[in-house]
């Protein structure tokens, strides 16, 4: 049995042909179907790629953010300490002036007291104002005045009568 044709072309029986053609036709399917699916993932992972690249430029962008307002937050934490210092020294110092204040009043809350139990003293008395008397008078009573304050004595509660006996 030659397989050779009139032309001298080997002629393949029409079942070997067939089956060979479907045999054929089944692989260049097959390649075609894996060259889809590789290309469908293929646009998957691109897709993925692109969504990571795009999540990984919003991470940054936040980062950048994060850190514009760790600054900042650092910056206004250093003007606050800055006035928290400024306004206890400003309330050391008021509290200091407040205090010369109060002293500085009630000093001349006594030598308020001491003229008046003076000039009380001398209308009472009918006493004849003499300068350097007087000056004597008035030290003797801010010592006076001075010791019963020391003892807790109100300024109010000292009288003219309390300090005649000093003026004799």
């Amino acid at each position: 049995m030659s397989n050779q044709g009139i032309d001298g072309v080997t002629v393949w029986p029409a079942t070997r042909t067939a089956a060979a053609e479907a045999d054929e036709s089944g692989v260049w399917q097959n390649t075609i179907a894996a060259a889809d699916y590789a290309l469908e993932e293929a646009t998957r992972i691109h897709r993925g790629v692109q969504s990571n690249l795009k999540l990984m430029q919003e991470v940054r962008a936040l980062r950048e953010e994060l850190r514009k307002a760790h600054a900042e937050a650092d910056r206004y934490r250093g003007m606050h300490a800055r006035v928290v210092v400024s306004m206890r020294q400003l309330e050391e110092e008021h509290a200091v002036e407040v205090g010369r204040l109060q002293t500085e009043n009630e000093m001349l809350l006594v030598r308020h007291r001491v003229y008046k139990l003076l000039a009380e003293h001398y209308g009472m008395a009918a006493l004849r104002f003499d300068t350097p008397t007087f000056c004597e008078h008035r030290d003797r009573v801010l010592q006076h005045v001075l010791f019963q304050r020391r003892k807790g004595v109100a300024l109010e509660d000292i009288r003219f009568r309390d300090i005649a006996f000093l003026l004799l």
